[in-house]
């Protein structure tokens, strides 16, 4: 599936909300795109199976984060 900032998305735990952040590992134990080394883009495609993570925003303003493979479906393209 492919994703980017501004797309509302259903993720982890049946939650809802718009993408922030995308974040993706450059070293094999980065799976959540967090060290020096990893990079940020602005779209992704899911199928690419890269380690990685998004961070998104709720309706209710309360921001997470989840996995690539944690994200269940894109309910709004931006």
């Amino acid at each position: 599936m492919k994703i980017k900032i501004g797309d509302k998305i259903s993720a982890n735990h049946n939650r809802e909300g718009v993408i922030d952040t995308i974040q993706i590992g450059m070293e094999t134990h980065d799976i959540a795109g967090e060290y020096q080394s990893s990079v940020k883009t602005s779209t992704y495609d899911t199928e690419l199976n890269y380690n990685g993570s998004v961070t998104y925003k709720t309706d209710r303003n309360d921001f997470y984060w989840c996995y690539f493979n944690q994200i269940e479906e894109v309910i709004k393209n931006a």
